[in-house]
């Protein structure tokens, strides 16, 4: 074999292992998932009691989402960490990595484009929205070697936020402050938590199945 095909056949490898264990990554991103949902509710719900006069500016909302994004991801990677010490695998694995690179280019375009709305408008929907296309992108990335409840949370991430761009969407709302929360709601909070709950559901029918954890 070549260079090439040497790198395709490791490439192959990385991805069937990966596909092997769909179950164990949907089993650590599910209570992720439900971290996520509920840390996400409890600061829209901060965010809605706020007194208009004493709104945080858009650079403000940006960077307290971005502490939110932060303590997510690191209960992720604990769990990853974590299961990779119970199965006996590096924490830095060739498939962690394959799933860095797929997940990070959309992960840093959204960053980059809400960041840079935040310092050129006040439009806080125009940030929100741009975060979950750009979120559901990230997880439609890893639609080689994802299992297909991750995939089916990244579609729905996607139609949101396509959806969030129509004007005639943001008009249910009527104001830029409430349209923009409602749509962190229903998304980072809603659909992360359908999702934990579906995944908690189809493993205990699997366990109930099979005798066995999934």
């Amino acid at each position: 074999m070549n260079e090439n095909e040497l790198d395709a056949a490791a490439h192959l490898k990385t991805i069937r292992s990966l596909m092997e264990r769909a179950t164990v990554y949907r089993a650590i991103s599910a209570p992720g998932a439900l971290v996520a949902g509920v840390l996400s509710l409890i600061i829209c719900g901060w965010l809605l009691r706020q007194d208009p006069s004493h709104r945080i500016g858009p650079l403000g909302f940006v960077w307290l989402w971005t502490g939110v994004l932060v303590v997510v991801a690191a209960f992720n990677l604990w769990l990853i960490y974590r299961s990779a010490r119970l199965r006996g695998d590096r924490f830095g694995s060739a498939g962690m990595k394959m799933a860095l690179r797929a997940v990070a280019p959309p992960m840093a375009a959204g960053f980059v484009l809400g960041f840079l709305s935040a310092t050129r408008s006040n439009n806080y929907t125009d940030i929100v929205s741009l975060w979950i296309l750009f979120y559901g992108l990230g997880l439609l990335a890893m639609s080689s070697f994802a299992p297909r409840s991750l995939l089916a949370l990244g579609g729905g991430f996607l139609v949101c936020g396509i959806l969030a761009f129509f004007p005639w969407i943001r008009a249910l709302e009527g104001r830029d402050w409430h349209s923009a929360i409602s749509f962190m709601a229903v998304t980072y909070g809603g659909l992360h938590l359908i999702y934990a709950v579906s995944v908690y559901l189809m493993q205990r029918n699997q366990t109930g199945i099979d005798g066995e954890p999934a």
